[in-house]
């Protein structure tokens, strides 16, 4: 039996709470998040429904005028692999299609076998490797840049740059090891990405997030008791330097924890490591459309 796909109702949560609740050991953010998305513009919530019964979710959003971002995909338990998530990703892309968009992406963590096995099934390919990596910041470090456990500031800072220094910022990543392992792609909040332009460093600038210093530029910003960093230009020799002055940056704006979305590489991890940070492996997945 075809399911029918229909954009989500504010009636549809508590049902789609109930058999999300232990999608991870955590639990899940997707019923929790629902109402917003329903909210917000260029954004469609469908549910795939069956004799009355919600038994699918996804969204899908539009990110830029021709990129769109799939996520929150879930289906019951009881109705996987009978053809629901491909029907919900199909109704989406056809959405997503219909207004512009050139291209879907969506991003998975490494452990997430099945739902990385789903995205191939469905036509997606990995583009890249992706690192989230946290650490805590003051008096919550694992280890603190210092002698006998004080705070040593270190003499290479990154400041707030001016929106005129933006174009020198994106032509210092254009072309380095980091925009390729990147493929030119930029977080925007939390799990989601499309390609950096030059108006998005103006717009860090303009917030007081763009940041510089002798190793490298960043866009850092408080986001409740957290210091997000969502884009970093450095080099290989620079990049410890470059997380560190991050790490003071956060101190100085009283954050409890950093948290940084890198791409993958190995000098990037191993600087990560040597920093404290846990990280997190995460894929990148892409469909043209």
């Amino acid at each position: 039996m075809q399911p029918l796909i229909r954009p989500a109702q504010s009636s549809d949560v508590e049902a789609i709470a109930v058999w999300t609740r232990d999608t991870f050991a955590w639990g899940d953010y997707v019923a929790h998040a629902i109402p917003t998305w329903m909210e917000e513009p260029d954004s469609l919530v469908a549910v795939a429904e069956l004799d009355g019964e919600v038994v699918g979710v996804s969204r899908i959003l539009l990110l830029s005028p021709t990129e769109a971002w799939a996520q929150g995909t879930r289906i019951h338990p009881d109705h996987r692999r009978t053809g629901i998530g491909t029907a919900l990703a199909e109704h989406l892309g056809a959405w997503a299609a219909d207004r512009g968009a050139l291209v879907i992406r969506s991003m998975i963590e490494a452990w997430n076998e099945p739902a990385r096995a789903q995205s191939r099934r469905l036509g997606y390919r990995e583009i890249g490797r992706w690192l989230r990596a946290g650490r805590g910041v003051g008096e919550n470090s694992p280890v603190p840049e210092g002698n006998g456990g004080r705070r040593v500031i270190a003499a290479e800072g990154v400041r707030p740059a001016h929106s005129s220094e933006a174009v020198a910022a994106m032509m210092s990543w254009s072309g380095g090891e980091l925009e390729r392992a990147s493929r030119g792609l930029l977080p925007i909040g939390v799990w989601k990405m499309r390609r950096l332009v030059p108006a998005d460093l103006e717009e860090a600038a303009r917030r007081k997030a763009l940041l510089s210093g002798r190793p490298g530029w960043a866009i850092g910003e408080v986001d409740d008791d957290a210091y997000e960093v969502a884009w970093i230009s450095t080099e290989e020799a620079d990049i410890s330097a470059m997380l560190r002055a991050l790490v003071d940056q956060a101190a100085a704006v009283g954050a409890e924890e950093i948290r940084v979305m890198l791409p993958d590489t190995p000098w990037v991890e191993r600087a990560l490591r040597s920093r404290g940070f846990d990280i997190h492996d995460v894929r990148i997945y892409a469909k043209p459309l």
